[in-house]
Formats: structure tokens, sequence, C-alpha cells
């Protein structure tokens, strides 16, 4: 995965374009970006779009916090489908693993969640929201997590510039928790939509600290996500000769001056893993 495009679900030609897009995941957006006068209409859209989709990407819903007024809606948009037309449910602003089991208790049996860390609480309980089995990936929200801990900001999700590094270490963070239980982990949007360097910038950034992919709030973001989180031609042909210098020795060698031991074997393997899987 590496693009996961979020669209409102209030907004019936952007979810059809996005059916024609790059994204390898489209997200319908029920929470921040539908205003709350709009979500009835958006809920009645997506259940006839969803009852006659036919997609090969996957296709997921967002959905309003519990504690909100328009969850029980939400839940019974997604109950009322039969068969299932949802690859996974998006759970926004979960501060704890108590939250997910709550969610899961109220929506299909077995249906796969995506949790967004948000929140000062949820990032110190990600470990153990992750442990959920239900849960599947993880995704850092910037906006509402600077908000929660109390980092200023003059653009949303976006740190001051003399310290643009600052939500590197809470991406961290939620890349353990995903990757120790052996979930997805995912960085939030980068909302400057006209800034290709800075969103280049942040995706690769993200990429190098251990991310699967990235969410887009346009169409645009789409490629130049893509191509951050895609290895180049160059990445896969060294991580093929570091596989195979491994496999032609005793148990570590050298390569161009580089010593290939196990562990080199296995961030190899790693990313050609992920070059088929994309390819797929």
């Amino acid at each position: 995965m590496r693009s996961l495009l979020s669209v409102p679900a209030s907004q019936p030609k952007m979810v059809e374009k996005a059916l024609t897009l790059d994204c390898d995941q489209i997200i319908l957006d029920l929470e921040d970006s539908v205003t709350p006068a709009d979500k009835a209409a958006a809920r009645t859209y997506l259940k006839d779009f969803l009852s006659k989709v036919e997609s090969k990407k996957r296709i997921s819903l967002r959905v309003n916090e519990l504690s909100s007024a328009f969850a029980k809606a939400d839940i019974d948009l997604i109950c009322g489908f039969n068969p299932q037309p949802l690859s996974s449910v998006i759970l926004p602003k979960i501060h704890n693993l108590d939250d997910v089991r709550s969610w899961a208790a109220k929506l299909p049996a077995g249906m796969q969640l995506e949790v967004q860390i948000e929140s000062a609480m949820g990032l110190i309980q990600a470990p153990h929201i992750a442990s959920h089995p239900q849960v599947i990936s993880l995704a850092f929200g910037p906006a509402d997590f600077m908000a929660s801990a109390g980092m200023p900001s003059s653009n949303p999700g976006t740190p001051w510039p003399e310290v643009a590094n600052a939500l590197q270490w809470p991406l961290m963070q939620v890349v353990i928790a995903a990757h120790a239980h052996g979930k997805t982990a995912y960085d939030g949007p980068y909302f400057q939509i006209s800034d290709d360097l800075g969103l280049s910038s942040s995706a690769r950034t993200a990429r190098a600290l251990g991310v699967d992919g990235k969410w887009v709030i346009h169409p645009n973001q789409i490629a130049l996500v893509n191509e951050a989180f895609t290895p180049s031609p160059e990445e896969i042909a060294h991580a093929e000769e570091i596989v195979a210098a491994f496999n032609a020795s005793s148990g570590a060698t050298s390569l161009d001056g580089l010593m290939i031991d196990e562990a080199s074997k296995k961030v190899a393997e790693r990313l050609l893993e992920r070059v088929t899987q994309i390819r797929k």
C-alpha cells in the first residue's frame, strides 16, 4: 500500500472519480470533511453507491467518533450491507484499547479496523491498540495530535519551520507499535496541497522511518506519494544483489565494501516483498 486517498462522502463526483485514480485505497470520509448538516445525505448516497460499486481497490469508510451524535447512524449504515462492500472501517480519535473493543462490538463480526492515532493518550496506548486482532493498521493523525500535544502551528499538521522534524518521533512510535504486532503503519496527510516539494519530502521521510504508505487529500498528491513509496530500479537491483550475495556465502560476506549478514538480507527481502505487493 502506498497512497490512501481520503474523499468527502458528501461529494459524489469526487467519490466516483476516485475509482479511476491510481491510489491504492479509497477512504470515504464521513467525519471531519463532512459538515453536520450534510452527514445524513452523505450516508444516503453511500448506501446506494456501496451497494453497486465494483472495484479492485480497497474501499474503506471513516466513521464519526463513537462519542458523537452521528456514530449510531454510521454503524447502522455499515451493518445494513449484505454482502459487506467495505474492506475496512477507519476509526478516528482512538485513545485506548477499550475504544477499539467498543467499536468491534457494534460492527459486523470480523470487520477489519484501521485506527487513527490522533492524541497524546492514543500514542501512549498505541501498542495496546495495535494488539487487537481486528486492527490491521495504525495511521498517524498529525493535525489532531499537534492540538492534543499542545504543539503550536500556523498550518494544520505542520510544525514551525525551525522544528520541521518535530513529528518524526511520534510518527516513529506509531510505526514501532504497528510493526511490533505485525500491522501496517500509515502517515497522515500533508495539508499544503500545492507544495509538491514539501509533500515529497514528507513522504520520503515517512518511508525512511518505516511507514508503509501515506494518506492523501487531493488527486494531485497521489503520484508523488506513490513515487516516494515505490522502490526505485536501483534499490531493487541492489536488494537482489544483497540477497544473492548472502545466499552464496557461509553466513556473512561483503558486497562493494558493505558487510552482508542476516540482518542485511532481511532488509533486502522486505524491500523485494514490497515490490511484489505493489506489482500485484
